[in-house]
C-alpha cells in the first residue's frame, strides 16, 4: 500500500532560498546600484525609476494604481510625480472614464529613459550570466521569463 501511494503521489522536492541565495541576490543588486556609474538614469532616484519602469511596461496608468503597485502613499506619489513631471519624464492626463482620477503617461523623454533602463538591465543580465555555461544561461533566462509572466510579477 505504501509503495503504491508513493507512486501515485510523489513528493515534490521543495526549493527554497537560503542565506547563500539571499547574499548572492544582494551582491547582484549592489552591482546594479553601485557598480555601474554609466547608468544613464542615475539622476533619478529608485522610486522615480520604478514609476518610469511601471509606465514603460504597462503604458498609461492611474496614479493610484501605480502607487498601490509600488506600496507608496498618495502623498509620496504626488511628490514623485510632481518632480518627474517638472523634469519632463511624464505628464498627467484626465482619466478617460473617471473624472475624479488622473492617469500618467510617459513623454518622449520618459520613453527614452525607460528604453535606457531596459538596455541597462539587458546588459547587466548578459554581464552577470557571462560566467555561466550556455545550458545554465538558457535555464536562467527561461526562469526569468517565467517569473516575469507570473501573476505576482504583475502586482
Amino acid at each position: 500500500m505504501d509503495e503504491q501511494r508513493m507512486r501515485t503521489s510523489p513528493t515534490k522536492r521543495e526549493h527554497r532560498a537560503d542565506e547563500h541565495h539571499a547574499r548572492a541576490m544582494m551582491r547582484l543588486i549592489h552591482q546594479v546600484t553601485a557598480g555601474h556609474p554609466e547608468r544613464t538614469t542615475l539622476e533619478l532616484n529608485v522610486r522615480q525609476r520604478l514609476i518610469i519602469q511601471s509606465l514603460g511596461m504597462v503604458g498609461c496608468r492611474p496614479i493610484a494604481a501605480i502607487g498601490q503597485q509600488l506600496g507608496l502613499t498618495p502623498s509620496t506619489m504626488t511628490g514623485l510625480v510632481d518632480r518627474l513631471e517638472e523634469q519632463g519624464f511624464l505628464r498627467r492626463e484626465a482619466h478617460p472614464s473617471d473624472r475624479r482620477a488622473t492617469v500618467l503617461r510617459l513623454t518622449r523623454k520618459g520613453e527614452t529613459a525607460f528604453q535606457r533602463e531596459v538596455e541597462f538591465y539587458r546588459a547587466l543580465l548578459d554581464e552577470t550570466l557571462s560566467a555561466l555555461g550556455d545550458d545554465a544561461k538558457s535555464l536562467m533566462l527561461d526562469a526569468l521569463g517565467c517569473l516575469g509572466r507570473s501573476p505576482s510579477a504583475a502586482a
